[in-house]
Parts: structure tokens; C-alpha cells; sequence
């Protein structure tokens, strides 16, 4: 099946080469770039630090590192993938098996966050649940934007031939949506999403035939293009 990957990079490539190797013709053109803003770190000290995804990462932790608290911090990573990135540079982080805001917040450790402070480590923009519910239970709670997504403007035409679609976020389905329809595409096109939250947004921009992966690695995605040539 010939599949669009929707998502940035790095991460566009290696999914491309996961879902070739499983046999489907990928077509890399991520609806995003990513560029560092280039903001300073947040004034005052935090106990704990939250890594919202590699991007985060790779802008923000050159940065982070010189800070005198960096070392006694505890780290949290949204997924598995985000913490075997900071792995590579060295960095431990306890990351859930669900790699979203709602698998971060159940975690034990940061269950009671009373007279602790917090700093989520960042893009531009995106969702305000982790933010209001770590302050809700007691945290002081900061935001490092250590980087921007910028929409692509144009789509890439070898994308209107594709069979399926990836998106592995809100943002990216909105802008997937965005240059999709307006070339002409199928609202009925099926688009592959990880939650039932971002399959809701698919349908407020028009698209009629999400389907729910449960899930945002390539394991979820494959098990969603199997369910697709079965139907």
C-alpha cells in the first residue's frame, strides 16, 4: 500500500524505512518543519523537567545542560522514543508506555506535585493539559518553546496517488488536511491517526474515514494498514 508519512524529521525517514521493510511504499513529505527559536531557558531553578518530544530534545537540552539544578533534576520523556533520545546524549528519563499527555500524568512520580516546580520542555503552541493538570495538582509548572513548527506550504504531488495516510498528531492532521483537500484530494482518503482524540479533529476538518490506531508507534501503524486491506 502506498502510504503518506505525514510526520517530521528525523522521525519521517525511520518510519519510512519501518514501513518499507513491512512491505508498503511509503511517500516521505512531512507537513512541518522544525526550527529552533532560539528562546532562553526560563529564569529560577526546577526540580523536574519534561521532554514533550525529540524535537524538544535536540533544541533544548544544549541549553538545559548548563544550568546549575540540570544535574539534580529528575527527567520525564512523553514516549519511549523521546527518552531513547535523551539516552543517546546520556540523559536517564522515565517515559509511560502511552506516549501522550494522559500516559504522562498517570504516572506515580508525578501523581503528588505539591510545592514542586516543573518546566515542560517544548514547541511553540500545543496542547494545555499537562501544563493545567500538573498546576492543578500543585505544581509551579514553566514552558521552554525551545521550538517552532512551520507549515509547509505546498504539497508534494507524489502524495496524491497514495492509498492511506499517516498522521501521528493533531497539528500534523490539521496541516495534512489543509494541503490534502486543497489539491484536490479525497475527503474519504483513510487517514490513520493514534487516538480517538486526534480522529475527532480529522472529521472537524472535513476528512470522513479516520481510523483509530491506538497508539503512535510503527507497530500501531502497521496493525492499522493490516486492518485496511482486510476491509
Amino acid at each position: 500500500m502506498k502510504v503518506w508519512v505525514t510526520r517530521s524529521q528525523p522521525g519521517a525517514d525511520r518510519q519510512a524505512a519501518e514501513l518499507g521493510d513491512a512491505g508498503h511504499d511509503p511517500v516521505v513529505a512531512p507537513v512541518v518543519r522544525i526550527e529552533a527559536t532560539g528562546s532562553a531557558v526560563p529564569a529560577g531553578s526546577f526540580d523536574d523537567l519534561v521532554f514533550l518530544s525529540e524535537h524538544a530534545v535536540r533544541a533544548g537540552l544544549p541549553a538545559l545542560r548548563a544550568m546549575p539544578w540540570f544535574v539534580s533534576a529528575r527527567v520525564f520523556a512523553v514516549g519511549r522514543r523521546t527518552a531513547a533520545v535523551l539516552a543517546e546524549a546520556g540523559v536517564r528519563a522515565a517515559a509511560p508506555g502511552d506516549a501522550t499527555s494522559e500516559g504522562l500524568l498517570a504516572l506515580d512520580d508525578l501523581a503528588d506535585m505539591r510545592s514542586r516546580s516543573v518546566l515542560l520542555v517544548c514547541g511553540a503552541g500545543g496542547r494545555e493539559l499537562l501544563q493545567a493538570t500538573l498546576a492543578e495538582r500543585g505544581a509551579r509548572v514553566a514552558r521552554f518553546e525551545c521550538y517552532r513548527r512551520e507549515p509547509v506550504r505546498r504539497l508534494d504531488p507524489r502524495v496524491l496517488v497514495c492509498d492511506a495516510i499517516i498522521a501521528a498528531s493533531g497539528e500534523g492532521l490539521r496541516q495534512a488536511a489543509r494541503l490534502w483537500l486543497a489539491a484536490g484530494g479525497r475527503a474519504d482518503v483513510p487517514v490513520l491517526v493514534p487516538s480517538a482524540r486526534v480522529a475527532g479533529l480529522g472529521v472537524e476538518v472535513g476528512l470522513t474515514s479516520l481510523h483509530d490506531c491506538d497508539g503512535a508507534d510503527t507497530g500501531a501503524w502497521l496493525r492499522g494498514l493490516r486492518a485496511l486491506t482486510q476491509d
